[in-house]
C-alpha cells in the first residue's frame, strides 16, 4: 500500500482532532511519527512534527471528497 500525507504538525492536539476526524469519517490512517512525540525526539532528530498519512488508493485524492482544510 502506498501512503500520502495529507497534515503535518508539530502540535500533538492538532493531530488528534485529525484523528477524531478520521475515526468518525471510516478513514484508514496512520501517523508514523507518533511515538516519537516528544520534545527530545522530535528536536533531537530534526523531526517538524508528525505525519497523518492515508491509503493513496482510498480514493479521496480524485478530487471528489476534501480531507482537511486548514486556515
Amino acid at each position: 500500500m502506498n501512503f500520502i500525507t495529507v497534515y503535518n504538525s508539530n502540535q500533538s492536539f492538532q493531530i488528534a482532532i485529525v484523528k477524531n476526524l478520521f475515526d468518525n469519517e471510516n478513514i484508514n490512517y496512520r501517523i508514523p511519527d507518533e511515538f516519537l512525540d516528544s520534545a527530545a525526539g522530535i528536536g533531537g532528530l530534526g523531526i517538524t512534527g508528525m505525519r497523518v498519512q492515508v491509503i493513496e488508493e482510498d480514493g479521496y485524492f480524485g478530487g471528489t471528497r476534501l480531507l482537511i482544510s486548514v486556515k
